[in-house]
């Protein structure tokens, strides 16, 4: 047994000593040639998702799809929305010089109350009456406003625009003043395509990109837009009752005041204190009375318990009227004094009113946009605030007006000519 076991024991240091042999062996064996890599693959880069050529527009789509989803609009809905489209210069262009606020008000009434647009006023008026009795019946907007609107926002649903609507909304979101103001509207405009589902190729709009008969935007439709026809179905650009009954709408829930008009031409007294003509001086009726303000033909202001503001558009010269507050109703479908004025005169004519009376001071030129830019600079060189330079000649740069104005000792109209601008350029100049 013992013989057996140390034969064993012989046997295992034999098999270890092979096995050391073994691992020698391949330790110093060659090693085998390291296979070449294969060869580069060129992975393709993905192109751009939007190119229009514009690389900050481009920028704006990439960040507003960003937001856009994150709001639940759809992959799917951006992208159609937006294929294809590129900033327009004429939106561009026009937005630095809107009619409204750039052209002399007597230039500005002569298209929008033109006798055309008068008579084909009373052609609709008749034409839709029905529709117009119901609407004005439930709103208590009178026809006559409604039918001024229509006819001055879109000439009575002939020129709804051209623009394709994210088109215009972007070009304005993307870069310049109206930056956010059409940031939400492009967004609210992306919902109405998801829900509503509209073809593109009816979704066209302004430069301004406000939309249908009336011209809405989009936030504006969100809130206020209205089936007029019954149908169950809102589409402003093909239905007249539903463009006629959103923009009553959007007048009553703005303060419409029903059976209260929306103002009328007045005469002034010879002293009267120009400086407190502003539409957003209300006075009391009484007021006006007691201080010689009488209607256009020379009688008494009526009694009432209304306020209301003296209106000159077109300064001390020019035509005077009394406005109550649903001017400033119809402020709140454009901030233009020459837009709600339009809208006034127009319902007048269309219901069978006359023209304005007192003659407008058509020999004052308009100013040009560096004009009206050196005239807010000017205020604000020699002290009075006009708010800013935009070359819009708002609010801020008509009270500035008038501060000036009274420290010349000259009439405080707030109604910027070039004498004035001529008389701003010589003060700064002796500063």
């Amino acid at each position: 047994m013992t013989h057996i076991l140390r034969s064993l024991s012989g046997l295992q240091r034999l098999a270890a000593l092979c096995g050391a042999l073994v691992v020698v062996a391949c330790a110093t064996t060659a090693p085998k040639p390291t296979p070449p890599a294969p060869p580069a693959v060129s992975v393709p880069v993905a192109p751009p998702r939007f190119s229009s050529g514009n690389a900050k527009f481009d920028a704006f789509l990439e960040a507003a799809r960003t937001k856009a989803l994150a709001q639940g609009i759809r992959q799917t809905v951006f992208d159609s929305a937006v294929a294809g489209i590129a900033p327009a210069p004429s939106i561009t262009a026009s937005n630095a010089n809107q009619p409204e606020f750039t052209r002399a008000v007597w230039s500005y009434l002569d298209g929008a109350v033109s006798a055309r647009r008068v008579a084909d006023g009373k052609i609709m008026l008749a034409r839709y009456g029905d529709v117009l009795e119901r609407i004005a019946g439930s709103s208590g907007v009178p026809k006559e406003i409604l039918t001024a609107i229509w006819g001055i926002e879109t000439d009575y649903g002939a020129g709804n625009g051209s623009f394709n609507l994210f088109t215009a909304l972007a070009t304005l979101a993307y870069d310049g003043p109206r930056m956010s103001f059409a940031e939400p509207e492009f967004f609210a405009a992306l919902k109405i395509y998801q829900e509503r589902q509209y073809p593109l190729s009816e979704m066209t709009a302004s430069w301004a990109g406000a939309f249908g008969q009336t011209q809405f935007t989009p936030t504006t439709f969100l809130k206020y837009a209205s089936d007029g026809d019954g149908d169950g179905q809102i589409n402003l650009w093909r239905s007249v009752p539903d463009a006629l009954a959103s923009a009553a709408n959007l007048l009553v829930q703005q303060g419409w005041k029903s059976g209260q008009p929306w103002g009328y031409e007045v005469q002034l007294p010879a002293d009267f204190a120009y400086e407190d003509a502003d539409t957003d001086s209300q006075r009391p009726m009484g007021e006006w009375r007691a201080r010689g303000v009488k209607t256009v033909d020379g009688k008494a202001l009526p009694a009432s318990e209304d306020s209301a503001a003296v209106y000159l558009p077109a300064g001390a010269r020019g035509p005077a009227f009394l406005v109550f507050p649903n001017f400033n109703v119809i402020l709140k479908y454009n901030n233009a004094a020459s837009y709600a004025l339009a809208v006034g005169l127009l319902a007048d004519r269309v219901a069978g009113g006359g023209m304005v009376k007192r003659a407008w001071p058509r020999d004052e030129r308009s100013l040009s946009r560096e004009e009206r830019l050196r005239f807010q600079d000017s205020l604000a060189r020699l002290g009075f605030d006009p708010g800013g330079a935009d070359g819009v000649l708002g609010r801020r740069t008509r009270a500035a007006l008038r501060a000036y104005q009274k420290s010349k000792s000259v009439v405080a109209d707030g109604f910027a000519t070039a004498a004035l601008l001529a008389m701003l350029d010589k003060d700064v100049s002796t500063r």
